[in-house]
């Protein structure tokens, strides 16, 4: 797998800008779990998310079972049924559209 530094990519679209990430996440997501069997994944969330959740959400190649995702933050005193739960919105936009991942930490807001 090829080298690759982190650089700096002007983007004019949301959407653009959530290709570039989701193809960098993909790239690194691989090469981890090629050299080390497996991959850690922090996820944040928002709207800004959207187009890099899909783009990632489409990648048929990477090996979900072997990617261990960990929930970046979540707001205090909501369960994950609320709708402004960063859990909900993760299930809902994410976990539920990829295969079982090897293990998933998420943010208990109770």
């Amino acid at each position: 797998m090829e080298e690759r530094l982190f650089k700096t990519i002007i983007c004019e679209t949301k959407a653009e800008l959530g290709f570039h990430a989701g193809k960098s996440a993909t790239f690194y997501l691989k090469k981890a779990i090629e050299e080390n069997g497996q991959a850690n994944l922090v996820m944040a969330t928002g709207t800004a998310q959207y187009d890099t959740l899909e783009y990632l959400i489409n990648q048929k190649d990477i090996d979900w079972s072997k990617v261990v995702m960990f929930h970046l933050d979540e707001y205090i005193g909501i369960g994950s049924d609320h709708p402004a739960s960063f859990v909900k919105f993760l299930t809902d936009r994410f976990l539920h559209h990829i295969p079982k991942l090897r293990k998933t930490h998420l943010i208990d807001g109770l």
